[in-house]
């Protein structure tokens, strides 16, 4: 059995090594355990709630946006459908058989002749002759 013992002893590592002095060189201490597991947890969370909450307030406003562009659009339909009857209605009364019937309802006579008038100095003329 002692025989044995001894190849078992040959074959087994040693449970120390040498330490071996070499220039330049320290030992470094292992890193500090893992701490704070909760606190990484809650900062993970307070970015996902976070994040979610800007996504739906951003939602929120592109939505807000889009109402204001509609309501914005319609009312600019408006104006531009009032603007083409007021046109129409200006288009209309200005034609010359509308201006001539206007004018002798309020009682207006054509012009026999037409006169100038010199704003300096106030001279009614005539106009010059062709």
């Amino acid at each position: 059995m002692s025989t044995a013992l001894n190849t078992q002893r040959a074959f087994s590592a040693p449970s120390s090594r040498p330490v071996i002095e070499m220039p330049g060189l320290t030992v470094v201490p292992t890193p500090a355990p893992a701490r704070g597991f909760y606190g990484t947890v809650i900062v993970c969370l307070a970015i996902l709630v976070g994040s979610l909450g800007g996504a739906f307030h951003l939602n929120t406003l592109m939505i807000q946006g889009a109402y204001d562009v509609k309501n914005i659009s319609v009312e600019l339909n408006e104006v531009a459908a009032r603007e083409a009857t007021l046109e129409k209605e200006v288009i209309g009364v200005s034609t010359p058989n509308e201006l001539r019937a206007r004018a002798d309802a309020l009682g207006l006579v054509p012009a026999e002749g037409a006169l100038h008038v010199d704003l300096e100095t106030g001279v009614i003329t005539a106009p010059a002759e062709k």
